[in-house]
């Protein structure tokens, strides 16, 4: 052998060993990652329950529906504990109180409220009656907290006793609409913003055409605020068995009485008789510790989803028979399309619904609805498959969370029945196109758009040209077309005259107080009560299941998902630093930014309320 081919030889045999131990040792990770995949999505989580307990309902971030985005992303995200908008999932926390309040294990209840970011009335109703239900029981209520907010405090006032830290306060404000306007901006950009609309109190175009609220918009949201804020207080001081002036006179009074206890907040809530006791977490913990016992340096407690797994269950209904009810839950703005968890899509809701009529086991479905609105072209698919569902013979019953208006509206009225709170936010009847044109903006900067066409149409949607009078015409006539169907089918649906749902149209926003007096819903109630009525209206009875028609997580997802919700899983000693915390006002400029987002109708109609109440 030559010392040429024998180097060969040589660094040939290197190289395949080499790509062995590459190959065998890629291999291995993949065996190790397949494993821990499979391990999560199907390996079962052991919870032991303690014979006495408190069970914990500790609330994070935003109460939804459902939870928001695409489901790997957030998994993989939690896994290297990496900061994102929590979510707390309002079906969770009221299965979780409804079956503690039947178990033994089960000695109090925690309410912790700290962390929660963003509840709307309806949702914070909802969770109030699953407490009041829980009391019933005879076990105690605690709520737990360094300082509340006003949708905090309307959770915590419905506890037996209510603690607040010595550096805490009760900051109460009433509700209000504020938004900005952009007439001025536009002016200076040159934007000519084309808009269409009907119906005299449809605000939402307002922010594009004017510098303030129109006084129709400030008639018709004085009304709406007003009475959810009376709701609100007699709720409140029913609960704390107060006068019923006793939420105006502590706001009214603030900075006087706030002066006369040398700005000590957690006094002032005291005195107030607000809250029951000032203590710092140690006492709060004692407080609960005599009651269910002491563990781990505090009381006794199971935090309300660890609960969940470990009764295993989180949906509702008497009981499991050969009958379901489905739910689908239309969050979020509705919008063109295929849309994630937490938006509606006019192809994807539909495509839910259409599972569920043709589910032989599902003899109702419940459609869940909490949104403002958007596309009007896409809420009219989602209706006309709500349509279908009941002409196969299924009922179909609507549950309003806190607002289900415009576009919300339209995918509710062909319901059977149609339940609402009395705080939801509903009506809007009305819908608007606009389009903005940029000539303006361009020549300032030099830029011209010259041509010819065939038609006086030929541009039309040209942005870089200004919108013709015949375009303009056009546009108008279809937004008024567009307007006398939404309240002709309504006034279908709803067993009304046509006249008689155009003078409680006009793009007015309703409480649902008002709502089921005008006849645009059929009783009060929350998501259980619809889902009851569901299964009566198909004549199933008391035994029925209740099963959420959702997009099924893949095999991927569902085990990131089972190791994110698992702290023992092996992944969980590889955790990156947590990023930090977003300021409080960081939520309120993304609002902000994406305020545009939901304008994608392929037509450019939209039946969409700027009607966030906060």
């Amino acid at each position: 052998m030559s010392e040429k081919n024998f180097f060969v030889h040589i660094f040939g045999g290197m190289w395949r060993v080499w790509d062995f131990l590459c190959r065998a040792v890629i291999n291995a990770v993949i065996t190790v990652i397949v494993l821990l995949l499979m391990l999560g999505a199907f390996g079962a989580r052991h919870i032991i329950m303690p014979s006495s307990a408190a069970l914990v309902v500790d609330l994070q971030g935003s109460l939804v529906e459902q939870f928001s985005g695409d489901p790997t992303e957030r998994a993989i995200n939690r896994l290297l504990g990496q900061k994102q908008q929590p979510q707390t999932r309002l079906r969770d926390v009221v299965g979780a109180i409804d079956k503690a309040r039947d178990d033994g294990r089960i000695k109090a209840l925690v309410l912790e409220t700290d962390e929660m970011q963003g509840a709307g009335m309806e949702q914070l109703q909802y969770i109030a009656h699953a407490l009041r239900d829980f009391e019933k029981s005879g076990k105690p209520v605690y709520a737990l907290g360094d300082s509340y907010d006003q949708a905090q405090y309307y959770l915590a006032s419905m506890a037996d006793v209510v603690f607040i830290h010595p550096q805490g306060e009760v900051f109460l404000r009433g509700f209000g609409v504020y938004q900005p306007y952009f007439k001025d901006a536009l002016d200076k950009l040159g934007v000519d913003w084309n808009v269409f609309r009907v119906g005299k109190y449809k605000s939402a175009v307002e922010p594009f055409i004017r510098n303030d609220m129109s006084p129709d918009a400030r008639e018709d949201y004085t009304g709406l605020l007003d009475s959810l804020w009376t709701d609100y207080q007699a709720q409140v001081t029913q609960a704390r068995k107060l006068p019923g002036d006793s939420i105006k006179n502590y706001i009214d009074g603030l900075p006087a009485n706030l002066a006369a206890v040398g700005g000590d907040g957690a006094k002032l809530a005291l005195d107030a008789r607000l809250v029951d006791k000032i203590a710092d977490h140690d006492q709060m913990e004692d407080a609960v510790a005599r009651v269910v016992g002491r563990a781990n340096h505090s009381f006794r407690g199971v935090e309300y989803r660890q609960y969940l797994d470990a009764v295993d269950g989180d949906g509702h209904g008497p009981g499991a028979s050969g009958g379901k009810v489905g739910v689908v839950v239309a969050e979020g703005d509705i919008m063109d399309g295929d849309q994630p968890p937490g938006s509606i899509g006019g192809d994807s809701t539909s495509e839910l619904i259409r599972e569920a009529r043709y589910d032989d086991s599902i003899k109702a479905l419940v459609l869940r609805v909490d949104s403002p609105g958007g596309s009007s072209f896409a809420s009219d698919l989602i209706l006309r498959e709500i349509e279908l569902t009941k002409e196969a013979g299924k009922p179909v019953v609507v549950s309003m969370g806190d607002v289900a208006a415009s576009g919300g509206y339209w995918i509710s009225m062909a319901g059977d029945k149609i339940y609402a709170s009395r705080s939801t936010i509903t009506g809007s009847i009305g819908i608007f196109g606009m389009l903005p044109t940029f000539q303006d903006s361009l020549s300032k900067i030099g830029v011209h758009t010259d041509g010819v066409g065939t038609t006086k149409l030929s541009d039309a949607f040209d942005v870089t040209r200004p919108m013709a009078p015949e375009m303009k015409q056009a546009f108008q006539l279809t937004i008024d077309h567009g307007y006398q169907e939404f309240i002709t089918k309504v006034a279908k649906h709803r067993h009304m005259k046509v006249d008689d749902v155009d003078a409680i149209a006009q793009g007015r926003v309703w409480a649902g107080s008002d709502a089921k007096r005008l006849g645009l819903v059929d009783a009060y109630g929350d998501l259980d009560d619809a889902v009851a009525e569901a299964a009566k209206l198909a004549d199933m009875g008391n035994r029925y299941s209740v099963d959420y028609i959702e997009k099924q997580p893949s095999f991927l997802e569902r085990a990131l998902t089972s190791m994110a919700d698992d702290s023992d899983t092996a992944l969980s000693g590889f955790r990156l630093p947590a990023a930090a915390a977003l300021p409080p006002w960081y939520a309120g400029l993304m609002r902000l930014a994406g305020s545009l987002a939901v304008f994608d109708d392929p037509h450019g109609i939209y039946a969409y309320c700027f009607c966030d109440v906060r």
